[in-house]
């Protein structure tokens, strides 16, 4: 993502004044950035009005603005907007709500929040209280916030929502489209309190320059008499954030395919050792490089030179690898030299596939798999961290070495930054192996974090059976009623070491619907690593599998009594 651009730019207008009150405890602020920041975070504009009736009312709104400006644009860029905003605004309620409770007079500080972020053609807007946000569309102004106000009766009315009043808070969140030549206007009340809705419908009719239209809405708030601080924010779209297909392939194909390579040539200073896997698709190859070090070399397949969408795909399996942290997941190295060629090296980890373990060893000891497992979940949890989905866990890309499992290959990621942005082509959507991938990927389901759980339930299962959760049918089956007619295969029955609890926590994780499944991993985990009081004393099991001593107790108990009664009748002859 370092090397896209945006064609996105606004023209921006804003303006705060405290008005008729001695202070203003209004705030406002805008960031613009340029080059990757502005693909992947987009142009932020915030306002934010204190809550006069707290004592910290400035501060609260100073620090909700300029803080929220700062953190945005610092998480992570793999973030989806939304995961990154959200996170950011529940964590200045909280700060808020603390420096609330922590001052000495225990001064609340209180404020409303509406930030509205432009992102390649999408508006998101992130609204707490009373603040507003305008769109003004082909002649037609829409309020598209709503006002998070209680009344009491005619005149009186309260902010039911604010930041910094209590820990738990429902941020509102709107997601539209932009359009050349809309109209964003985000508001404080001095302005939207003052001003009607038709007089400022007329105003936009009137005038379209962001700068006019600031200086008349202040200026017409004063005439009408605002009770209030006037802040205001003016944003005009000129050209929304899509890039021409030309742009993309030129960006994507920077760099040219390398040749057919073959073991014992060199490229850029790497020594071609042996091929370590080569499909349609793609090759990687096993390389020295200058200094005797052993990489792993990936370099895309001459089948798909002119296709932006595999380019694309290839390109960003090195830029989500080189930004997931993880000592178990493989690490992205980067090149000693300036690439001649599109590839991308990663750490080379000496060990067998989980694949020929399973074939070896399976059914595995069940602490080593659930040990295995655990050390799985982390990795998958760095992941997930990101934003980033996997899909494609299994066996073949999970190599097992002296530090236990390293996870491998990005070729399959969804990444919900990545995926906000639209593309001038049909993106790729590779997905796993059948085998492991969740149902959802087939019927059109919802895919999210459960998705990933799925695939490392099978991994799991397979390694305590040597077999698959839903038998060879489930290869076959491409819609929902196809999945609903299979059945899942209780790991017990072809490991009867697998306890009962064990086997219900691997088949909720397995489930058909996502929804079924375990909310998180470490969830599952500790229905894994101990009995779940729910599934201790399975009724529907027969007594020797439920508690086998007294089922031998009970059947010597009638064995005697047969045979006393046996005897009985034989003596009395």
């Amino acid at each position: 993502m370092e090397h896209l651009t945006s064609s996105l730019q606004i023209t921006l207008s804003q303006f705060s004044d405290k008005g008729p009150k001695d202070e203003n405890q209004d705030t406002l602020g805008a960031r613009i950035p340029e080059g990757a920041l502005l693909v992947s975070k987009g142009i932020a504009l915030a306002i934010a009005d204190g809550v006069s009736s707290s004592q910290s009312a400035k501060q609260a709104s100073q620090t909700a603005v300029t803080s929220f400006l700062t953190d945005y644009y610092a998480t992570p860029d793999t973030w989806s907007t939304e995961h990154s905003a959200k996170t950011v605004i529940h964590a200045l309620n909280r700060f808020l709500w603390g420096q609330g409770r922590n001052s000495v007079r225990e001064e609340g500080q209180l404020t409303t929040f509406t930030s509205c972020i432009f992102k390649g053609d999408l508006a998101f807007i992130f609204h707490v209280g009373d603040t507003r946000a305008y769109r003004f569309r082909q002649n037609t102004l829409e309020q598209l916030t709503t006002d998070h106000c209680q009344r009491l009766d005619k005149d009186t009315y309260y902010l039911s929502r604010v930041l910094g009043a209590d820990l738990a808070l429902e941020i509102e969140v709107i997601t539209t489209d932009l359009q050349q030549g809309d109209i964003f206007i985000l508001s404080s009340d001095g302005i939207h309190d003052a001003v009607p809705h038709h007089v400022l419908h007329q105003s936009l009719m009137q005038q379209r320059d962001p700068q006019n239209l600031t200086d008349t809405l202040i200026k017409k708030s004063k005439e009408l008499l605002t009770q209030d601080n006037v802040s205001i924010q003016v944003a005009r779209i000129d050209s929304v954030g899509n890039a021409s297909q030309q742009d993309a392939i030129k960006m994507l194909s920077r760099l040219p395919f390398p040749p057919f390579l073959t073991a014992g040539q060199n490229i850029d200073g790497y020594h071609i050792e042996k091929i370590l896997h080569e499909s349609e698709r793609s090759q990687v190859f096993l390389v020295v490089d200058q200094n005797g070090r052993r990489l792993v070399m990936k370099t895309p397949s001459i089948n798909y030179e002119d296709d932006p969408a595999y380019i694309e795909r290839f390109v960003m399996e090195s830029w989500i690898g080189s930004r997931i942290y993880n000592r178990n997941v493989v690490r992205v190295i980067p090149p000693q030299v300036e690439p001649k060629y599109l590839y991308y090296l990663t750490e080379y980890i000496a060990g067998p596939r989980l694949t020929q373990l399973i074939k070896e060893r399976a059914p595995m000891p069940i602490p080593d798999a659930v040990e295995l497992l655990e050390i799985l979940v982390k990795a998958v949890r760095a992941f997930h961290r990101k934003d980033t989905l996997h899909q494609d866990i299994k066996p073949d890309n999970i190599v097992v070495s002296t530090h236990g499992p390293t996870l491998l290959d990005f070729g399959s990621c969804w990444v919900a930054g990545v995926h906000e942005l639209k593309a001038p082509f049909d993106r790729d959507k590779i997905l796993g192996t059948l085998d492991y991938s969740a149902p959802e990927y087939r019927f059109a389901g919802k895919v999210n974090q459960r998705s990933d759980q799925f695939s490392l339930a099978v991994v799991f299962y397979e390694m305590l059976t040597g077999a698959k959760p839903y038998g060879d049918q489930y290869a076959e089956a491409m819609d929902l009623k196809a999945f609903q007619r299979l059945h899942y295969i209780p790991a017990r029955k072809l490991n009867p070491l697998v306890p009962y609890w064990m086997d219900k926590a691997l088949e909720k994780a397995l489930s058909i619907h996502t929804l079924s499944r375990y909310n998180a991993l470490s969830e599952w985990l500790i229905d894994l690593k101990r009995p779940n009081p729910a599934w201790q004393t399975p009724q529907e099991l027969p007594l020797i599998e439920r508690n086998p001593l007294i089922f031998w107790k009970l059947l010597c108990t009638f064995g005697w009594g047969a045979f006393f009664v046996t005897l009985y009748f034989l003596l009395g002859q």
